[in-house]
Parts: structure tokens; C-alpha cells; sequence
């Protein structure tokens, strides 16, 4: 099993990332598995943990120390995802500008993470781009590409307020949809 702690988008922010992921469908037909979690900006990609009570004790005390971020937008990107299991699929998002707030929340997690739990190695450690996700999986990788180039004529420079703390929770090490969810979410 494995977990992923998350900024939660405000209702603006939700309803933007929500609107691009119909945008985005309208033109690549590829449905909706983002809706499956709530918006969000990772602070730590899906790592493996020892059992859910622990993690959930660890993530109730971080989101204590955490306060709410302004995260700025800065444009759409497009990478190759391979979450239909073997066909190469996509994944869309908008960039974050990476600033020292964000920055900072990422290393106190990452930094407490290994206080309790050692070494929780992610992937994208090391060249993480922090992003919100409005649409992956569900259709090949040209039907991504073809809502990118039109989404891509659009400006996406915008901010909006993340004050929640999210616990994703996958119960198949594999991340395959439908066996991942948010297991629960706190002020911050």
C-alpha cells in the first residue's frame, strides 16, 4: 500500500482544475479518472507505507504545522503516463511556480517523513515538478496530444489558495484506477 500527501485545492481552484478536465475530454475524449481525486498539488509523490494508522497519525500532526499556500499557475503541461496498464496514455496538468513556500512545505514533510519512517523513497524525488493534474489516463497519447495543442492556446497564469492538507491513499502498490482514493483531508 502506499500514500501521497497532498495540497487541496480551494473551491476555485477545484472548479477551474474540474472545467479544464471537461476542456480537455471535449477534445481528446479521454474521461474523467482525474475526478476520481479531489484537485491537489502533491508535496510528495506516492510512497510506500507501513500501514495506514501510522501514516494517518504522522499526516493529523504535520497538518497542525502546516499553514494555507497561495499557489500560482503558470501554464499546461503534457507528459506521457502509462496508467492504462501497457498503452502509453497522458497525462495533463498546470504547472506550479515553484516558490520557497512550496519548496519549503515539501522539504518539512520530507524531512519529518524520515524522522518516523526512515527512508520513503518517491518517484520524482529528485525532479519533482509541482503541478495540479486535470486529466490522465482513459485515452491514448495522440487524443491527449490533440487537447493539449488546443488547450495550449489558452493563458493559465493564475493563483489560487490551497488550505487543506489531503492523505491519498492507493491500495494497489501498481496505482492501477480504481483502487486509490482521498482518505481523508484537514484544515490547515
Amino acid at each position: 500500500m502506499k500514500a501521497t500527501i497532498v495540497l487541496i485545492a480551494d473551491n476555485d481552484a477545484e472548479n477551474y482544475g474540474r472545467k479544464l478536465m471537461l476542456k480537455a475530454h471535449r477534445y481528446g475524449k479521454m474521461g474523467f479518472e482525474m475526478a476520481r481525486l479531489p484537485q491537489h498539488v502533491s508535496l510528495k509523490q506516492p510512497f510506500v507505507i507501513p500501514d495506514l494508522e501510522r501514516i494517518e497519525a504522522f499526516f493529523d500532526s504535520f497538518a497542525k504545522e502546516m499553514s494555507p499556500l497561495d499557489i500560482e499557475f503558470e501554464d499546461i503541461d503534457l507528459f506521457p503516463s502509462n496508467v492504462l496498464g501497457g498503452v502509453e496514455s497522458g497525462c495533463m496538468s498546470l504547472r506550479a511556480k515553484e516558490t520557497p513556500q512550496l519548496v519549503g512545505a515539501q522539504k518539512r514533510l520530507n524531512e519529518e517523513l524520515y524522522k518516523i519512517f526512515g527512508s520513503c523513497p518517491a518517484e520524482h524525488d529528485d525532479d519533482y515538478i509541482f503541478h495540479m493534474t486535470f486529466a490522465i489516463g482513459g485515452a491514448d497519447f495522440n487524443s491527449y496530444q490533440k487537447a493539449y495543442d488546443e488547450l495550449k492556446k489558452s493563458d493559465y497564469k493564475q493563483t489560487f489558495r490551497f488550505s487543506k492538507l489531503g492523505l491519498l491513499y492507493y491500495d494497489d502498490d501498481n496505482i492501477t484506477p480504481g483502487t486509490y482514493f482521498c482518505y481523508k483531508v484537514c484544515d490547515i
